[in-house]
C-alpha cells in the first residue's frame, strides 16, 4: 500500500503531502489544477525517464518521496532476493530527486539505487495505467505473467525452471567443449609451448633461493678466499699457528700435573680449544677452495639460471610454486580438450535425456495456463459486458517456441470489440477507453492482481454516465475484494461517489505565482465537489441533492 507522498517543485506544486487512505482512493479536481501533475510525480517515483523542464520554474532541484507498507509475502520474498528490507516498523521509503542539470538520484531507504533497478522494484509495488499506457497489455511476457498470477500455477513454474536451468548449464558446457577445431588446435600449440616451456626449465621448489645465496659467495670469492685463507693459516697451516701453540702449551703443562691442582683440568680445556679451533679451520677451508673451478664462470652461470626463473615468474605472474602448478593445471587442460569429442557424446546423451525432463514439465505448465486461461476468458468477458461492452471477445492465443525460462509457449492477448471482428492482439485496435477498461477488468480479478497499488488516470475519458458508474463499482469492489489500494484521477461524479477516500487537487495565486494544493473532502466539502462535477459552474439544490443521493447520504 501506498501511504503517503511527498511532492517538491514539480510543474505548479511547491511543496505538498498526500496521504491515501486504504481502499478506493479518487483525485478530483478542475482541468488545470494539477491532477496530472500528480500522475507525474509518482511516474518519477516509479523510475520514469526523468526532464528537468518538469522542475519548478525558479528552482534548482525537484523531489518525490513515497511511503509504502503492508507487503504481501511473495512480494517481501522478491525485495528479499534484491537485498531490499522494509524498516523495523515495516515501512518502505522511495525517493527520487531531479537536478536541473538533468541529474538525478534515487534511492530506496537509505540506500542508493539505478534509475533500472528503481523501476524494477516499484512494479513490485505499484501500477499506474493511463489512457496511453499500453505497455502492459502490449508486452506479451507481461500477459504470461499475469496468466500464471491468475492459474496460481508457481510450483509448477518453478519445477520446470529447475529442469530448464539444468538443460542450459549442459548446453552451455557443450558449447564451451565444441569450440572450432581451429581454436583447439591452437590452443594446444599454446598448451604445449608452455609445458616444454616449463618442462625445460625444471624447476623445483626451493632452488631459487639456494642460488641467490651462492651468488652472494661467488660475487665475494676473492675476499672470500683471501680472508678464510689467512684464518685458516693463523689457526692450523703458518709456522707458530694457534694450534701449534696450544699442542706447546700441553706438553707445557704436563710436568705440573699432580703439583698444581688444576693442571690436568687446565689440559683438558686446552685439549678441548685445540678441537675446537681445529673444527673452525675444517669448516673455513671449505670457503678456501671454490667448487667448479672458476668462480666468474660458476657466477655466470649462477645467473643465468637466476635470470631464466625470474622470466618465467613474469611470464606467468607467479612463484616457483605457482608456475609448477600452472604447469600441471595445463596438462588437465590439455586432457581435457584431447578428450572433448568423448564428453561432447556423453553430454549429448545428457541433453537429450533431461529435454525429455523438460519436455515433461513443459506440458504439466502449458496445461495449468490453458486451464486457467478458458476461466480467465470467462471472467474477463464477464466483466467487459458488465462495463459496457457486450459485443466484446476475448481471447488467448497459444503457439509452441523453443524452451525458455519462462516455457516453451507464446502467450497473446486477443480482443474483438464488435461484431464479426475477428480477435486480435491487444495494442493493435483497442481504444483508449477499451483499453482502460480491459485493463480494469484484468486487474479487477484478485489472483491477476499483482500490484498491492494500482493507479487508473481518467479511466472515465469518452465514457458515458451509465458506464462511469459501473467503472466506479468495479474499482471499488476490486479494492474491496483484492484487498490492493485502488487510486483514480477522474471527472466523472459517479466515480469519486464511490470512493473511500477523496482528495480535491486545486490551484491557487499568491505573491504572483500560481501553486497546487490538496484536500480531503469530507461532508459538505465532499457535496460541493460532487455537485460542481455534476452541475458546473452554477450548482442548485436539486444537483445538491443529486450528489447527497450518489453519496448515499
Amino acid at each position: 500500500m501506498l501511504a503517503s507522498i511527498h511532492i517538491e517543485n514539480i510543474a505548479l506544486i511547491k511543496n505538498i503531502d498526500i496521504s491515501f487512505g486504504d481502499g478506493f482512493n479518487v483525485l478530483t479536481g478542475e482541468t488545470g489544477a494539477g491532477k496530472s501533475i500528480i500522475i507525474d510525480a509518482l511516474s518519477l517515483l516509479c523510475g520514469a525517464r526523468s526532464d528537468r523542464e518538469i522542475i519548478r520554474s525558479g528552482e534548482d532541484t525537484a523531489l518525490v518521496e513515497g511511503i509504502f507498507y503492508e507487503f504481501g509475502i511473495s512480494t517481501l520474498s522478491t525485495l528479499a532476493e534484491m537485498d531490499i528490507f522494509p524498516d523495523e516498523d515495516g515501512l518502505l521509503l522511495i525517493q527520487r530527486r531531479l537536478s536541473s542539470d538533468g541529474r538525478t538520484v534515487a534511492k530506496i531507504g537509505q540506500r542508493q539505487v539505478t534509475a533500472s533497478k528503481l523501476r524494477e522494484i516499484a512494479s513490485l509495488l505499484i501500477s499506474i495505467h493511463g489512457q496511453q499506457d499500453t505497455q502492459i497489455l502490449a508486452d506479451e511476457q507481461k500477459q504470461l505473467f499475469l496468466l500464471d498470477g491468475f492459474a496460481q500455477n508457481n510450483s509448477v513454474l518453478q519445477e520446470y525452471i529447475t529442469e530448464y536451468k539444468k538443460y542450459t548449464a549442459l548446453l552451455d558446457k557443450k558449447q564451451s567443449l565444441e569450440s572450432s577445431e581451429e581454436e583447439k588446435s591452437f590452443r594446444l600449440d599454446t598448451i604445449n609451448f608452455r609445458l616444454a616451456e616449463i618442462e625445460k626449465a625444471h624447476l623445483s621448489v626451493g632452488e631459487e633461493e639456494k642460488l641467490v645465496s651462492e651468488r652472494i659467495l661467488l660475487s665475494n670469492s676473492e675476499k672470500i678466499i683471501t680472508h678464510t685463507n689467512e684464518v685458516y693459516n693463523n689457526i692450523y697451516r703458518t709456522q707458530k699457528s694457534a694450534t701449534e701453540r696450544i699442542s706447546t702449551a700441553l706438553i707445557a703443562i704436563k710436568p705440573l700435573f699432580g703439583i698444581i691442582p688444576e693442571a690436568e683440568k687446565i689440559s683438558e680445556r686446552l685439549n678441548d680449544v685445540k678441537y675446537e679451533l681445529e673444527d673452525i679451520a675444517e669448516t673455513i677451508q671449505t670457503y678456501t677452495e671454490q667448487e667448479g673451478g672458476n668462480p666468474i664462470k660458476r657466477l655466470d652461470a649462477v645467473e643465468e639460471r637466476l635470470e631464466q626463473i625470474n622470466s618465467l615468474k613474469r611470464k606467468y605472474k607467479s612463484d616457483v610454486e605457482g608456475i609448477i602448478k600452472e604447469y600441471e593445471r595445463l596438462k588437465e587442460e590439455k586432457e581435457s580438450i584431447e578428450s572433448a569429442s568423448e564428453l561432447i557424446e556423453q553430454l549429448e546423451k545428457q541433453i537429450n535425456h533431461q529435454l525429455v525432463i523438460l519436455g515433461e514439465k513443459a506440458k504439466l505448465l502449458n496445461k495449468s495456463r490453458k486451464e486457467a486461461a478458458e476461466k480467465l476468458i470467462n471472467k474477463v468477458e464477464d466483466t467487459l459486458n458488465f462495463l459496457d461492452m457486450p459485443s466484446v471477445r476475448f481471447a488467448i492465443d497459444f503457439k509452441k517456441k523453443d524452451f525458455t525460462q519462462s516455457g516453451n509457449s507464446e502467450v497473446s492477448f486477443l480482443i474483438s470489440a464488435n461484431v464479426g471482428e475477428v480477435p486480435k492482439p491487444i495494442a493493435k485496435i483497442a481504444s483508449g477507453g477499451e483499453l482502460s477498461r480491459l485493463m480494469l477488468a484484468l486487474k479487477s480479478i484478485p489472483s491477476v492482481n499483482e500490484n498491492p497499488v494500482m493507479i487508473f488516470d481518467e479511466i472515465d475519458t469518452g465514457i458515458s454516465g451509465k458506464t462511469s458508474e459501473k467503472i466506479g463499482i468495479k474499482l471499488s469492489d476490486t479494492a474491496k475484494n483484492s484487498g490492493c489500494q485502488v487510486i483514480c484521477v477522474t471527472h466523472s461524479a459517479q466515480i469519486a461517489a464511490r470512493a473511500d477516500t477523496h482528495l480535491l487537487i486545486s490551484k491557487s495565486e499568491s505573491e504572483g505565482r500560481t501553486t497546487t494544493k490538496l484536500t480531503e473532502l469530507k461532508g459538505n466539502s465532499r457535496i460541493e465537489e460532487i455537485s460542481r462535477i455534476i452541475g458546473g459552474v452554477v450548482i442548485t439544490d436539486t444537483v445538491r441533492n443529486t450528489a447527497r443521493e450518489m453519496l448515499g447520504l
